[in-house]
């Protein structure tokens, strides 16, 4: 199945040094939204990728989503994220800061900030 917002999101997102750095992270699953192949979910119980994708509701690609350590759903994804949206989104959950902001878009507001601050480039489109 083809997936523009997917090779976008492998060629542009997945390749950024600060993405790599988050995703070294979490413990990743890819998959097709019609694969067979058995899924270890984050609860522990394995499931066909297909059927694990519709009890998440997930109809778009691409989606992401993350889960916390205890298998809990956090944030999720449904569109392609420019990468300073994705490593955000990543560090929301990597960093805990979901625990005490339950806002993204302040978590990423407050980020942007700090990143001014530090003198490290904020843009949004690339």
């Amino acid at each position: 199945m083809y997936c523009s917002g997917c090779d976008e999101l492998h060629k542009e997102g997945f390749a950024r040094a600060e993405v790599k750095a988050e995703l070294e992270r979490f413990d990743v699953t890819r998959f097709a939204l019609g694969d067979r192949a058995v899924v270890i979910t984050p609860m522990g119980d394995s499931a066909p990728a297909e059927e694990w994708a519709r009890a998440l509701n997930i109809v778009y690609t691409p989606s992401i989503v993350l889960f916390d350590g205890s298998g809990r759903e956090v944030i999720r994804t449904e569109a392609y994220l420019r990468p300073f949206h994705l490593a955000g989104a990543l560090a929301y959950v990597s960093s805990g800061a979901y625990r005490t902001e339950p806002s993204f878009q302040r978590f990423m507001k407050a980020r942007a900030e700090r990143m001014s601050r530090e003198g490290r480039p904020v843009d949004l489109w690339k």
